[in-house]
């Protein structure tokens, strides 16, 4: 298989019209800086699952509203506007892969979740970094891998994610997972600030472009494997994210403050796929 394959495929998601429409609005909300409030919650208020989902991750104790959200009026309110932004678009990601349906997908999909609390909680020390593009982002990072699952399940069984394995999809698929969700992002109209940390999530030091929410996506995924549990986990601390914790002045105990409000939401993300 190469490269072009993929492409292809990607393509052929929203030939067919796999991507939901609800998406491709978002996605415009997202781009529109004079967008309003009131316009995302009349898509979001439209479509039940989509509201139940939002309001779901809004509820999760990472954000400090634990029960009090109950409905979309609410989450906007609590969470505010841009958050609930990133938030919605990402559950309608999450929709044209149901995690339900597979278990390998729980696990990617459980993963991502994990990621966007991580990077979340990242951007929120790195005050250059908007928390509400690091949390979509964090949720989106393995897209790719996601794809290579759909299009030939026993090739991606075969890489295992703790060994070298953008040498290993290049050898099946003729990219990386970072090049695939990259595409999907970009085919799909994404900032281009999210298409980049998609695309070095795992080589921050190649980005030329939006170096701070690569960085944050980057090192959100290398700390993971030191909390997380998830075999979908395919986090490598390198020599690189040494220098980005120097660079940015982040220490243990900066370190500790994100493992720490990852191991209280844990339970959260448990339960959002257990329910899904």
């Amino acid at each position: 298989m190469n490269a072009d394959k993929v492409i292809e495929y990607i393509k052929s998601m929203n030939d067919l019209s796999t991507i939901p429409s609800l998406m491709a609005k978002i996605v415009r909300v997202l781009n529109d800086t004079e967008s309003e409030g009131r316009e995302l919650l009349k898509l979001i208020s439209h479509d039940h699952s989509l509201a139940e989902k939002v309001v779901r991750v809004a509820n999760s104790s990472f954000f400090g509203h634990s029960g009090e959200v109950r409905d979309i009026n609410q989450a906007i309110m609590l969470l505010g506007y841009d958050r609930i932004k990133s938030i919605s678009l990402g559950m309608t990601v999450l929709e044209i892969f149901p995690a339900n349906k597979s278990y390998n997908l729980l696990n990617l999909w459980s993963h991502s979740y994990e990621i966007a609390l991580f990077s979340q909680a990242f951007s929120e020390l790195i005050c250059m970094t908007c928390p509400r593009e690091c949390f979509l982002v964090g949720l989106l990072h393995d897209i790719g891998r996601i794809i290579f699952l759909k299009m030939d399940k026993q090739k991606f069984l075969d890489i295992d994610p703790k060994q070298m394995v953008s040498t290993k999809e290049v050898e099946f698929f003729g990219c990386t997972h970072a090049d695939a969700g990259a595409w999907f992002a970009e085919m799909n109209n994404m900032p281009a600030e999210i298409v980049s940390a998609i695309k070095f999530h795992h080589e921050p030091s190649k980005a030329k472009e939006y170096k701070d929410i690569v960085s944050i996506i980057s090192l959100a995924e290398a700390i993971s494997h030191r909390y997380s549990r998830n075999k979908a986990n395919d986090g490598i601390w390198k020599e690189e994210h040494d220098i980005l914790m120097m660079e940015y002045e982040l220490t243990d105990d900066d370190i500790l403050f994100v493992g720490d409000r990852y191991c209280a939401a844990r339970p959260d993300i448990e339960n959002f796929f257990s329910a899904s």
